[in-house]
């Protein structure tokens, strides 16, 4: 910016046309300054004591831009004035004005003034302190600006942590989905060639058994005690039926339903067990946020054969522990209340337990770290 500025100022032209004079007599070798004063000396006013006193009285009864005017228009008349010089480096000390200051002292010793030393050490104290200060100024400036710039980081790693992790969840379901469609084209094969079969060769079987079994007049009677009969070659026999093997459908529904809540993101440390009954499941054990009790509720509710999930059961440590959070970029006392709590009105609680870090509400930084405390 400086730099800018600089480069303007050079290309600064002052090329505005000269205004024309109405002046009967020539202007002297010293300018028009000392035309003014050598034509108020003619006239009978001395212009340089008269500046000089005009200036005292306004720097005593605190004028003091009044008081640098008319010593201004004095050196204009008088630059050698050694005395108006410390006169102007006194007012620049009222206005605390130290490099203006210490420059109409040097000035002032130039022309041959006694300046007082004490004054000149006071005017350098000041200057040194001023220096210090806006060199404090700008190390805080730039620690607050490297901070913001490591909280950034920070967040930037932690996103692409998180990219990372939504890739690697991705490449596992483009996997799981690939396996189950696979499992399905070969259930759905399967099948195909089973009903075909039946097609075919289900209506011959058919007639053989019931030629088989229908009672006739020629069946004879086999009385209790007397040998089973032989069937002759050629003839048909009734094969005997195996029994048919259901599988116990709600054990798999509660294994599949644990395997997804431990392959779940977001439910890490968590104590969590799961009830199925029929197509109800119900959840009890503990979780640190509302956020990981509706994680598990969401991910059971997705399984094929789950038709309701109870989670009521599920204590939530947050409301009766309490915890601590670290501010992210998005978040907002109600969002996080809403995290842990479950309740975005008890934002107004985490407000209360971090009031000497929060200067509002709404005042959070990347990177601060909130309590949450208990609510229940």
């Amino acid at each position: 910016m400086n730099q800018t500025a600089a480069s303007e100022a050079n290309e600064l032209q002052f090329d505005n046309a000269s205004r024309s004079s109405h002046s009967d007599q020539p202007v002297p070798l010293g300018g028009v300054p000392r035309a003014l004063r050598e034509a108020a000396e003619m006239s009978g006013l001395d212009p340089v004591s008269e500046l000089y006193n005009e200036a005292l009285r306004y720097a005593s009864e605190g004028h003091l831009r009044l008081a640098r005017e008319r010593l201004q228009m004095l050196l204009c008349m008088k630059p050698d004035d050694g005395e108006s010089r410390l006169m102007l480096a006194k007012i620049f000390v009222a206005g605390q004005r130290w490099q203006d200051a210490i420059a109409a002292l040097d000035e002032a010793a130039s022309c041959g003034q006694a300046v007082p030393q004490s004054l000149r050490q006071a005017v350098e104290h000041h200057l040194q302190s001023q220096t210090a200060d806006d060199n404090e100024e700008r190390n805080a400036v730039r620690a607050r600006e490297q901070g913001e710039i490591k909280a950034l980081r920070q967040e930037a790693r932690r996103l692409r942590s998180e990219n990372a992790q939504l890739v690697g969840r991705g490449a596992d379901l483009e996997r799981e989905i690939k396996f189950w469609s696979m499992g399905t084209a070969t259930v759905a094969t399967v099948a195909a060639l089973f009903i075909g079969t039946q097609l075919i060769f289900g209506t011959s079987n058919s007639a053989v058994v019931q030629e088989v079994v229908a009672p006739t007049e020629d069946v004879a009677v086999i009385e209790e005690g007397a040998p089973t009969p032989v069937t002759a070659p050629g003839e048909a026999s009734t094969p005997a039926t195996a029994p048919e093997v259901v599988p116990n459908t709600t054990a798999v529904l509660a294994e599949r339903a644990a395997n997804a809540l431990s392959a779940a993101p977001g439910l890490q440390d968590t104590n969590l067990e799961v009830e199925v009954g029929g197509s109800a499941a119900t959840v009890t054990g503990m979780v640190l946020t509302a956020r990981q009790r509706n994680t598990a509720k969401n991910v059971l509710s997705g399984i094929n054969g789950i038709s309701s999930v109870d989670v009521d059961k599920v204590r939530i440590t947050a409301r009766t522990r309490g915890a601590t959070h670290e501010v992210v970029s998005g978040d907002t006392l109600g969002g996080i209340a809403s995290q842990y709590y479950g309740e975005s009105s008890l934002s107004k609680e985490i407000y209360k337990s971090n009031r000497k870090t929060l200067r509002s509400p709404t005042s959070l930084s990347i990177g601060q770290i909130l309590k949450i405390p208990t609510v229940d």
